[in-house]
């Protein structure tokens, strides 16, 4: 296995800039998701690592070797796809078995009448059936392998997939959406069987997604893309907890950051009218944004800092989202509440809101993050 390297990718279809500069490092045995909206060039981007599409400039390596030029089928890479790509005419061992049959036997030795007989053909043969037999068996899918993948669910499919990818014991594994096409079920399942098997190989996986919860769940570190570029790359938790521009802020994270507008004059921040203390700088802008989760935001009775009524509930049974309309008219919150609060959130009730400043994130007006006035801001907000 080997760890990655992209340095300054830029890739141009016509008069439209797909990538623009792209770099990233990837740690041998580190998983890394790729993650971001349709058409923000993450696939793209895991084209031009497989060697599929070249780049307009920039270069990618594997280990310390450039291969920025070279061919796909020489960048020993593995990549599975959305579409699972498996030959319906071959039974599950014999798609699993495609890659080391092109590589270990020789165009004469692969043909069907006399091949297995020619000189070292039964040998290759036999090493082929074991690696396919090992990588069977790996993934569970051993009582499959005289299916044909007509006969197979979508999730057996895709193991059949990822067994084809592993048998070749490539530098790196490059999978892209691999599990849009399965239910909500069998992304559970699968994602799962996914990250076992990367901690069982210790092997280095580039994992492109749109789905913020396969990355989060999945990956050592997430790559947030939008507009061909890499906006920040950390590890989850931090991404989730600590995002440096309010496009990550709003994209990771089930119900979506509520964000408010606050104004600043003279140093005193305030939200709706509502004072919330003072900055230790003023900045050069009077016009900030208040980033906050849904869960930071809390039921108030008393000196409640937002009011409105509520215009939505989700009930998950565990937890309760609740959008509630502020009175401003114009904003909506998702807020976060326990089942034993569930009574307060009927449609059209009126409810209060409070949080912690410590819970909320800064913003400028080009949603840059402002942690430096985060620290001034620690006590809580009350109503003034």
């Amino acid at each position: 296995m080997a760890g990655l390297s992209i340095t300054s990718v830029r890739k141009r279809f016509g008069e439209t800039e797909v990538l623009k500069g792209v770099t990233l490092d990837v740690a041998d045995a580190e998983f890394v998701s790729l993650v971001g909206p349709s058409g923000c060039g993450k696939s793209t981007l895991l084209r031009i690592i497989a060697g599929l599409e070249d780049p307009t400039s920039g270069d990618i390596a594997i280990g310390n070797e450039t291969v920025t030029g070279v061919r796909a089928a020489d960048r020993n890479l593995s990549m599975v796809f959305q579409s699972y790509a498996l030959y319906p005419h071959l039974t599950v061992a014999e798609n699993i078995a495609v890659p080391l049959r092109m590589r270990s036997l020789s165009t004469s030795q692969r043909l069907p009448v006399i091949g297995p007989f020619l000189p070292g053909a039964q040998n290759k043969r036999a090493n082929i059936a074991s690696a396919v037999q090992h990588a069977a068996e790996m993934l569970e899918i051993g009582a499959l392998l005289d299916r044909k993948p007509g006969q197979l669910s979508g999730g057996q499919r895709q193991r059949v997939a990822l067994g084809r990818a592993l048998v070749r014991e490539p530098a790196a594994f490059l999978l892209d959406e691999p599990l849009s096409n399965l239910d909500a079920k069998l992304r559970v399942q699968t994602r799962a069987e996914i990250a076992q098997l990367h901690r069982r190989l210790n092997a280095t996986f580039i994992y492109v997604t749109h789905d913020q919860v396969e990355a989060m769940t999945m990956s050592d570190r997430i790559a947030v893309m939008m507009d061909g570029e890499i906006l920040q790359c950390d590890a989850p938790s931090v991404i989730y907890e600590d995002p440096s521009d309010i496009r990550v802020a709003e994209f990771i994270g089930s119900p979506k950051m509520n964000i408010l507008p606050v104004e600043v004059r003279d140093g005193a921040l305030s939200l709706f009218g509502n004072s919330m203390g003072r900055m230790a700088e003023g900045g050069q802008s009077n016009v900030f944004q208040l980033g906050l989760r849904p869960e930071a935001l809390r039921l108030a009775e008393s000196n409640p800092v937002l009011t409105g009524n509520v215009t939505h509930v989700e009930n998950l049974g565990a937890e309760v989202f609740a959008q509630v309309g502020l009175a401003d008219q114009t904003t909506r919150v998702t807020c976060r509440a326990a089942p034993a609060e569930r009574h307060e959130l009927r449609l059209g009730a009126s409810v209060g809101l409070s949080f912690d400043l410590t819970d909320a994130l800064i913003f400028d007006a080009d949603g840059k993050r402002q942690r430096r006035f985060e620290a001034s801001l620690s006590q809580p907000v009350e109503a003034a």
